[in-house]
């Protein structure tokens, strides 16, 4: 089975963050950013390439969980939810 449903964003830190159908699946930094990347500019197949960095690659599934700083929400990259405005309820009529 091909993988399918990653991207990946890089910041101007040199971080690199990859997402799953929406949802963050790892970040990485340093070294294995820079490895990460030179594999996707050696032309390797993207999606077979974020498969593997996430671990999903046919093999044992492995739990991931999203940790970072980022201004970007830890659960995902917002892309499939459009922004909504909430109204405050006031308890008063």
């Amino acid at each position: 089975m091909t993988p399918e449903g990653f991207r990946y964003a890089t910041r101007t830190n040199g971080e690199v963050t990859i997402f799953h159908h929406g949802k963050m699946a790892k970040m990485m930094r340093d070294a294995d950013a820079k490895a990460f990347l030179k594999a996707i500019k050696d032309g390797d197949d993207e999606q077979a390439v974020m498969a593997s960095a996430v671990g999903n690659d046919g093999q044992s599934s492995r739990p991931t969980s999203g940790t970072g700083a980022s201004g970007k929400s830890v659960h995902g990259d917002g892309a499939g939810h459009a922004h909504k405005e909430f109204r405050r309820k006031s308890g008063a009529s």
